[in-house]
């Protein structure tokens, strides 16, 4: 055999008790960060089996397809994935979610494999593991979910050749039934709200099926008197906080909630909606009962008049979400209407406008939805009787007469 030129590697003996077992070889990839050479190690029984894979090494190097994953464990590569997310911007709940699908799905079951050995049946086992821990189907597939986000991003920094949980069938979540009011538990509930101070805001959720967040991160800048309409450019949400230093069995203890006004998570939920003249009224009646708290609050109302939150406590501030929904279910026991999720006024909504015939493309863009074929597949049942309207006869376009269609 020839000389082996520069960087197509070497190849020796594997000994073992001074007996040849094996053969080994190495190949030069590149440079590490300290300036020392990038050496990949490969084994076989034989030298024709060593030189097969230090073929497919080269090939891997000159065509792009060789990933450096830096000898990265899962867990170790989920943290710095997280890290990349906060820099990104993305939502601190958002964020609090990745990290807990992580420690809690991920890591215990995979965190110690290396990145690079990930294999698509790893995936299966987890979510094998956790089926049989007794966690619901919609855990299991979001798991999958958060795992194929991070790989996209091991694959584009290079640190993998490809996304191996992208060969794992996501596991079948049932649709959640829908629970909706009717038009009368509708007329029932509001009536039941009007006495309360924040009558308006359940009136409003009802009519344009803002999420509890867009309601109460509504500012009075954010209406449009003269247009009749509102823009959706804020979300009051809850962070939750951890303590510094405080461990409770072994993990970090949630010191507070923190009020955060943030912006729409999705573009689609950044959006103008038209308000009837009814819906105005009610804005106009709370607007007049707010002056009259923020009269009695005097020096300790916080805020400026015209701005501020529209739905706000009465000092101004922010309406704790918490006390938001303990309201909303006292009302609803006094109404006697089902009990339902808040979120649920938000299907409600949409139901109404459905039912009174308004174009999908409309409650698409006022739900805030990306877009109209979600709306579609969430309300499809809503939409049977339209179907059954679509199949008509010729006669019912044209006028009949005694000799025929004329």
């Amino acid at each position: 055999m020839g000389k082996r030129a520069n960087g197509e590697g070497t190849i020796s003996k594997r000994k073992k008790d001074g007996k040849v077992v094996g053969w080994k070889g190495s190949v030069t990839v590149g440079m590490k960060a300290n300036g020392t050479l990038d050496r990949r190690w490969v084994s076989g029984r034989s030298q024709d089996e060593v030189r097969e894979k230090m073929r497919a090494l080269h090939s891997e190097v000159h065509t792009g397809v060789l990933a450096d994953a830096e000898g990265l464990t899962v867990a170790t590569f989920f943290d710095r994935w997280v890290e990349a997310k906060e820099r990104d911007g993305v939502k601190p709940n958002t964020l609090r979610s990745y990290r807990d699908t992580a420690r809690l799905y991920i890591t215990p079951y995979m965190g110690r494999v290396k990145l690079e050995k990930l294999r698509p049946l790893d995936v299966e086992r987890i979510l094998i593991a956790l089926r049989k821990a007794g966690k619901s189907p919609q855990i299991l597939a979001y798991t999958l979910r958060v795992l194929k986000m991070a790989l996209r991003q091991a694959v584009r920094w290079q640190m993998v050749p490809r996304n191996v949980a992208e060969a794992v069938k996501p596991p079948r979540v049932e649709r959640s039934e829908m629970h909706v009011w009717t038009p009368e538990q509708v007329a029932a509930f509001l009536g039941a709200s009007e006495t309360h101070r924040l009558h308006a805001a359940f009136y409003l959720a009802l009519l344009t099926g803002m999420r509890r967040g867009e309601l109460l991160g509504l500012q009075w800048q954010d209406i449009d008197w003269e247009r009749c309409r509102l823009t959706v450019r804020h979300n009051l949400v809850e962070v939750r906080k951890e303590s510094e230093g405080r461990i409770y069995r072994g993990k970090p203890t949630v010191s507070k909630i923190e009020l955060t006004l943030q912006t729409p998570k999705t573009q689609g939920s950044r959006r103008s909606i038209v308000l009837s003249p009814g819906t105005l009224d009610k804005l106009r009646e709370h607007r007049g009962r707010q002056d009259s708290e923020r009269a009695n609050a005097a020096e300790a109302w916080q805020g400026k008049v015209g701005e501020g939150y529209v739905f706000a406590s009465e000092l101004g501030t922010a309406t704790d979400p918490r006390n938001f929904y303990r309201w909303y279910t006292e009302i609803v026991r006094h109404a006697g209407v089902p009990r339902i999720r808040f979120h649920d006024l938000r299907h409600t909504a949409a139901s109404l406008m459905i039912l009174r015939g308004i174009p999908a493309k409309t409650v698409s863009e006022r739900l805030g939805h990306a877009d109209v074929g979600f709306t579609l597949r969430t309300y499809t049942h809503l939409y049977d009787d339209q179907r059954e309207e679509a199949a008509f006869d010729l006669q019912d376009l044209f006028p009949r007469a005694p000799g025929g269609i004329q």
